[in-house]
């Protein structure tokens, strides 16, 4: 009797982030993921339920794969970094910026921004430029820097234009600078 071979969640899953990287979220079909993992369809039914239910996964492992990316890309040393590696991604991974951003199946939630990876809120708190204009609410500075790099990111994803890092840096800088001198002279506002 032939051994079963058994095909995990994180196979299955990597494979369809490969498949959604080189052709895109139409390309997401069971028939597809199993190909690009080397399997039948039985394993993607067995661990995901469904095709819904494995694109609900893969949401969250495209997710995933977009924080490690900016965060580690190029070792970023301050917040900046990490606006220019979000902008690039958008730039050379359009299809999974597209699955994440721009998907009416899985939408973003504003308030997970609340609870993004420790790790931006730490470069953000060891950011020198926050830490010379005495910023103390990091999860403002972030909200806003993180709301207007999206944008950028948006607009260069369906760009024809091709922005360098230099001209990204230079955006996010001027803008960056200007959204903490606001935060920083902020005049509460009655609700």
């Amino acid at each position: 009797m032939a051994r079963k071979i058994h095909y995990s969640r994180t196979e299955i899953l990597d494979s369809a982030l490969k498949l959604l990287r080189e052709k895109g979220k139409t390309a997401l079909t069971a028939r597809n993921i199993a190909h690009e993992t080397g399997c039948s369809t039985h394993p993607i039914y067995s661990e995901f339920v469904s095709l819904k239910g494995l694109k609900k996964a893969l949401y969250h492992h495209a997710y995933d794969f977009f924080i490690t990316n900016i965060t580690t890309k190029n070792s970023p040393e301050n917040f900046l970094d990490i606006g220019v590696n979000y902008v690039q991604f958008s730039k050379l991974e359009k299809n999974i910026f597209s699955f994440l951003f721009f998907n009416k199946d899985f939408s973003m939630d504003i308030n997970r921004l609340e609870i993004i990876d420790e790790k931006i809120i730490n470069i953000i708190k060891k950011d020198k430029y926050v830490q010379s204009n005495a910023v103390k609410d990091y999860d403002q500075v972030f909200f806003n820097l993180w709301i207007f790099a999206h944008g950028l990111a948006a607009l260069i994803w369906e760009s024809s234009t091709d922005y360098n890092e230099h001209e990204i840096r230079r955006i996010l800088k001027t803008t960056g600078k200007t959204i903490i001198q606001g935060l920083m002279n902020e005049i509460p506002v009655a609700d």
